[in-house]
Parts: C-alpha cells; sequence; structure tokens
C-alpha cells in the first residue's frame, strides 16, 4: 500500500507539473439561433466545448494546439424542417467552433489573443457573458430536402430563410454564451461544468449507414455522392 501511495503521488506530480508547462484553458459556449415562422418564435442551442492548449515546438510544430466537442446545432421548424449550424465554417472562416467565440468577444481578426499563448490563456479565462453574433459570421447553414437521403442536404442562406423554409419563415437572431466549463478531469466525464449537448444522432435518420455520402445501390455497391464544392460528413455534424 505504501508503493501505491508513493506512486499515485508520483502521477499526480507529473500531471501538475506538465500541466504548468503546457497550461490549457476549456471554454465552452452555448450558440443560440432563433428563427420565426408565421409569427411564432422558434430556439434551437447547443453547448459546445473547446479547449486551446500549448504545446512544444520540438521539431517546428506550432506551439498553440485546439480541439473541441459537440455537436452541430439543431433548430427544429416543425413542419417547415430542421435547420442545422454545423461545426464547419461558412464564408465567414473564423465561424469554425475554435475560432467563432474569439470573434464573438472581439478579439482582433478574431484569432487567438496576445503576444503569446500563456497571455492568450489568461484572456480566455477571462471570458463571460452573452454576445450577439452577425448572421453572416455563423458556422454553415444547412438542411435536408429529405431526412432519410443524406445526398438531399443544402446550404442555407441565412438572409434567405424563405429560400429553404419557405414564405414566413425568417432567421433573426443568434447568440453566443459563455457557461461554466467545469473542473479538469471531471469535466471530461460531465460531472462537472455546462453539459455538452448530445443527441444530434436523433435528428439524422440515416446516421448508422456506413458513410453519409454513400448512396447504397443494392448488392453491396454505394455510390459515392461527393462534390468537390459540398458534402455532408458526419464529423461536421459530431465531434468528440
Amino acid at each position: 500500500m505504501r508503493w501505491l501511495g508513493i506512486f499515485a503521488a508520483l502521477v499526480v506530480a507529473a500531471i501538475v507539473a506538465y500541466k504548468t508547462v503546457f497550461p490549457s484553458v476549456t471554454v465552452r459556449y452555448r450558440l443560440t439561433l432563433e428563427a420565426q415562422v408565421d409569427g411564432e418564435p422558434k430556439t434551437g442551442s447547443g453547448v459546445i466545448e473547446v479547449t486551446y492548449s500549448k504545446q512544444s515546438r520540438f521539431a517546428g510544430q506550432r506551439d498553440l494546439i485546439v480541439g473541441y466537442r459537440g455537436e452541430a446545432v439543431v433548430l427544429d421548424l416543425g413542419s417547415r424542417g430542421i435547420l442545422f449550424a454545423l461545426l464547419k465554417a461558412d464564408t465567414d472562416n473564423r465561424s469554425i467552433p475554435e475560432s467563432i467565440v474569439l470573434r464573438a468577444f472581439n478579439f482582433p481578426g478574431g484569432a487567438f489573443p496576445g503576444p503569446s499563448v500563456e497571455e492568450g490563456l489568461k484572456q480566455l479565462q477571462r471570458l463571460s457573458g452573452k454576445r450577439e453574433l452577425p448572421l453572416t459570421s455563423l458556422p454553415l447553414l444547412v438542411h435536408f430536402r429529405g431526412s432519410n437521403d443524406p445526398t438531399t442536404i443544402e446550404r442555407v442562406d441565412p438572409l434567405d430563410f424563405e429560400k429553404s423554409f419557405g414564405a414566413g419563415a425568417r432567421l433573426v437572431r443568434a447568440t453566443l454564451e459563455i457557461v461554466p466549463a467545469g473542473i479538469w478531469p471531471f469535466n471530461s466525464y460531465g460531472l462537472t461544468g455546462e453539459p455538452i449537448t448530445r443527441g444530434i444522432e436523433a435528428k439524422l435518420p440515416w446516421w448508422n449507414g456506413p458513410h453519409p455520402w454513400l448512396k447504397p445501390m443494392g448488392n453491396g455497391v454505394f455510390l459515392d455522392t461527393r462534390t468537390e464544392s459540398f458534402k455532408a460528413n458526419k464529423a461536421d455534424f459530431k465531434r468528440g
């Protein structure tokens, strides 16, 4: 038992030393979309987690790495269909999960702040509150003409909602709010912090197919429906 205690203490000391030399900050935010359909309000939101970490510059590596977990935000418009805000940029390349929060809080160019990774992490630790997002700076918005067929995916113009969802439908507001990230490592298991949104598979009947961009043709043959300009990829709907 004595050796077990010593081993545990060494492991804890090693983790603390690593975190000191290579610090990280985890940010969780709630992205909320608000729409109106024939004057009736519709709201959808999702919590996404982004972790910014310093790493060694061994072999010329970048000293900042970023990872994220979460799902596309789902906005259910009833009989008009479902809107998905993907984990992917649209026309604004700063609308990806790790950058949209930086853009929302007005860091210059929507880029990681500060003259060094350490200074940037300190600034990220101080983030709080809610910010409104321009509709033109949202992630890629899509819907499916046929919910069972991933090849019917189409981009949705946030400024021309009626084109995708019919007359009387419009996207009116988008906000980003910082929520509690919890304490590592307990937040990795959902024990602390605002829970990361889960369950998007229930909204996508094709999810359990072999690949969302492969259309079954029978006899074990699949048609690749991808194009160079656009495709439905599971990683754009769920990560981590």
